[in-house]
């Protein structure tokens, strides 16, 4: 019999031995059945509630696809998984490939086994999630964190008179304190989040994470009522399950979900209060002046060129920074890139716009047009005198098998599947006949002699579509916007004049131009947005 052991633990704070001891103790059972061990297969503090993140268990399943064992040994079943479904998974594989599972605690398993065990594992997952809350509820009860630590605070390590830690004591971090004080200070003040994350990065100080201030730090999010400026702990409130964390059974990450504010508990901890009531009232007073409108309805609709935009001195993104301008994002949320410059979202998209019109309009493109032209016209052509010859002599050739099949039958070889070749041929033919008789003969057309002027008209066409109705100006916008790669924004000598750059594909922009002709040679261009080109219609 040839056997291989499953092993895992579920937490970062059980023993890694612990793994070590599950082997130990499958091997000696083995040797006393008498078992093979031919492999093992572990997964380090990783929950059993799902299987996504363990790769021993994935791994134990892909080599009995390939019966490289007859066994699965393991200490219990809880270790294979606690999930209903993952274990009844685990179980209905196994068997296919012909594998049996023992285990410590149980012994060999069967349907019983997955059935009842499988039901008790899922018990006692969701009992051991009502005890955890339980046990938090307590702490934050006794003024005490749940878990996790706030910025402006550290832990605190102290021992209860039987000598065990006493778990979620904080005590204020004088240093990180003062600069949530300065915070709340300059933002009542008048400073936005993202002008106070720009001051703290200019001074060094480094944020909770360790790295860069930004806007969404200070700001947080107002459902979840996180971030410096809506942390109350700050004011002297502990607040404990404002979210539940469930855990995603398609990828097996954990996502947070808010939990109504009734559910929500609060205990006042004021050696923990940092800001006054007077500052935390009055950053309050301003958030709730700016939260009056719902999000979904002051958001801008897309522009034009949203999402294409780079500064071109630290590659960030450029975006709206104030109304109706675009700015570099990394210099107004963190401060770190030079990139001051903004230009109006107007005067942009008519620069890019002018700039590949231009583009277009030059002589080695329309040339390159004219040939396309010509190739497209003549593939057309050749395409329809093509498919009749194509018919008549696929009839032709049926007609050569009719005939050798009614001279075979007349000479005395009559047989069923000659005579069904036949029925199908005749079929065939009256299709190809009916396809033959619609043909109706191409009107000779002569190409057009002015083919430049009608290059110039279907560049003149994009900006007519551009300025068009909603529904047609959608369709323009978003294939002009699939031929652009990017483009990007770096600041000009002179005060406030701005360099763009349009990275496109040339043959690209002469595909919107030419309506639908393409070609094999991809190389790369930039188009120059110049300062002095403007369009006939102001707003393209």
């Amino acid at each position: 019999m040839r056997a291989v052991i499953y092993a895992r633990y579920s937490s970062e704070l059980q023993r890694d031995a612990s793994i070590e001891d599950q082997v130990r103790l499958c091997v000696e059972r083995a040797k006393r059945e008498g078992w093979t061990i031919v492999g093992t297969y572990e997964d380090r503090a990783s929950s059993g509630s799902s299987m996504v993140n363990r790769p021993g268990i994935q791994a134990l399943l892909t080599d009995a696809r390939t019966q490289k064992f007859d066994l699965v040994m393991s200490e219990a079943l809880d270790r294979l998984s606690r999930d209903q479904e993952n274990i009844a998974s685990i179980y209905k594989r196994l068997i296919h490939a012909e594998i049996s599972i023992f285990t410590l605690a149980e012994g060999e398993v069967s349907e019983l086994h997955i059935g009842l065990k499988g039901t008790m594992n899922a018990l006692f997952l969701k009992d051991l999630a009502l005890k955890i809350r339980r046990g938090q509820r307590g702490r934050v009860t006794a003024g005490h964190s749940a878990g996790g630590l706030s910025y402006g605070y550290e832990v605190v390590h102290e021992f209860d008179a039987e000598g065990n830690l006493i778990r979620g004591k904080r005590r204020i971090n004088a240093e990180q304190a003062n600069v949530v004080r300065l915070i709340y200070t300059e933002y009542v003040s008048g400073k936005s989040p993202r002008m106070i994350a720009s001051d703290l990065n200019r001074e060094g100080i480094r944020s909770p994470r360790g790295g860069q201030w930004n806007a969404s730090t200070i700001n947080g999010h107002r459902g979840r009522r996180n971030g410096i400026l809506q942390n109350e702990l700050y004011k002297g409130n502990l607040v404990y399950n404002r979210v539940r964390m469930v855990k995603n059974p398609e990828t097996g990450k954990r996502i947070s979900r808010i939990n109504p504010k009734e559910e929500w508990v609060t205990v006042e901890v004021p050696d923990l209060r940092i800001v006054s009531d007077e500052l935390w009232d009055g950053v309050q007073e301003i958030k709730a002046r700016y939260s009056q409108q719902p999000a979904h309805k002051s958001r801008r609709a897309k522009r034009l060129l949203s999402g294409l935009l780079r500064c071109g001195q630290c590659g960030g993104a450029f975006t709206i920074v104030r109304p109706e301008k675009y700015g570099c994002a990394t210099h107004r949320e963190k401060g770190t890139c030079a990139n001051s410059r903004q230009i109006s979202i107007d005067q942009l998209e008519r620069r890019v716009l002018s700039g590949i019109k231009k583009h277009l309009f030059d002589p080695e493109l329309l040339a390159e047009f004219v040939r396309e032209f010509h190739r497209e016209f003549k593939r057309l052509l050749g395409s329809s005198t093509g498919k009749r010859s194509h018919s008549e002599r696929r009839l032709a050739q049926i007609n050569k098998q009719i005939k050798r099949i009614v001279d075979a039958i007349m000479e005395g070889t009559d047989t069923p599947a000659l005579r069904s070749t036949l029925l199908d041929l005749e079929k065939n033919k009256v299709e190809i006949e009916d396809n033959v008789a619609a043909y109706v003969e191409p009107t000779v057309v002569k190409l057009p002699q002015n083919l430049d002027a009608l290059y110039f008209q279907k560049v003149e066409q994009l900006q007519e579509a551009l300025n068009a109705g909603d529904t047609i100006r959608c369709e323009a916008v978003s294939i002009l916007r699939s031929l652009i790669d990017s483009i990007i924004l770096r600041p000009g000598k002179e005060r406030g004049n701005m360099l763009i750059d349009v990275c496109a594909q040339p043959e690209d922009l002469f595909l919107l131009a030419s309506g639908g002709f393409s070609s094999t040679d991809r190389r790369m261009i930039k188009v120059v947005a110049e300062e002095g080109l403007e369009p006939p219609t102001r707003g393209l």
